[in-house]
């Protein structure tokens, strides 16, 4: 998707989260970007378009996703819904603090 055409500002930032993927175990990944839309992650666990993925970026609350792209580790998700921009900027600001220990992954 090029920049004329995203639906909202990504915003950089270095996190943890957990990939709930239907038939898994949840596994660690690492968020490198995040908008209202979407976000960018990286991690091990195997996605294809047709996975059950919800991303908990906040502990117990799961976002169901759609695989959009991947390339190597890195893969581009899609929220089902898009955060409404009163739950957005607090989870920007949590996730802010979160302590990513994987930055090089992004």
């Amino acid at each position: 998707m090029s920049e004329a055409t995203r639906r909202s500002m990504r915003h950089d930032v270095i996190a943890q989260a957990i990939l709930h993927v239907a038939g898994e175990a949840p596994m660690a990944a690492t968020l490198c970007n995040i908008s209202r839309h979407g976000m960018v992650i990286d991690s091990l666990a195997s996605l294809s378009s047709h996975s059950d993925i919800r991303i908990e970026l906040i502990e117990g609350q799961l976002l169901p996703a759609r695989l959009i792209w991947r390339e190597g580790f890195k893969a581009g998700l899609e929220l089902v819904e898009p955060l409404r921009a009163n739950d957005y900027w607090p989870l920007l600001v949590a996730l802010a603090t979160d302590d990513a220990s994987a930055s090089d992954a992004c």
